[in-house]
């Protein structure tokens, strides 16, 4: 616990610099015309792996450090940046912009939908058809700050665990 009060402003600094990474990969993705909601979002996390790399690497350079020690530091990393990120998330969707960038999204998404229906509904059948249509319309900026923190949090425990494996000190 000593590691993560003494290094605070890093950890701080670090996770709000991955969310103004994200925030400018979102704007950039959004004006090159492709909305950064999906699959589209994902990628970010690349960086938020890089900086995690170079901050456990300053860190725990020159300390010799316990496996979980460094495991627990990444995890709040990883926490303060998921809590910062969906929050971004949640007040961006329910501004006027958000909410024309989540509109068409859903609309996107339906008439995607649409395309595959009779290939669903042969498949799968119609209520499992109609469960994807209302997931889809279900979509609002709750769920997708939630869908991010969930992210961010599950899909960061293996790299969280390589990297607390590569600078862990026998």
């Amino acid at each position: 616990m000593k590691i993560i009060l003494s290094h605070w402003p890093k950890l701080l600094a670090t996770s709000l610099l991955a969310v103004g990474l994200i925030i400018l990969y979102c704007i950039l993705f959004y004006n090159l015309g492709v909305l950064p909601l999906g699959g589209k979002k994902a990628p970010s996390f690349v960086l938020v792996l890089i900086l995690q790399y170079f901050l456990v690497k300053k860190v725990f350079k020159s300390d010799a450090s316990h496996f979980l020690k460094i495991f627990l530091f990444q995890y709040v990393y990883i926490l303060l940046i998921a809590i910062f990120s969906s929050l971004s998330l949640y007040f961006f969707y329910l501004s006027d912009l958000g909410i024309g960038v989540l509109n068409e999204y859903i609309q996107l998404s339906v008439s995607e939908l649409q395309q595959f229906k009779t290939v669903i509904i042969e498949q799968e059948g119609i209520e499992y058809y109609k469960m994807l249509l209302n997931g889809i319309n279900g979509i609002d900026a709750g769920s997708i700050a939630k869908d991010d923190f969930t992210q961010k949090i599950v899909l960061s425990f293996l790299p969280n665990l390589l990297i607390a494996l590569y600078f862990k000190k026998n």
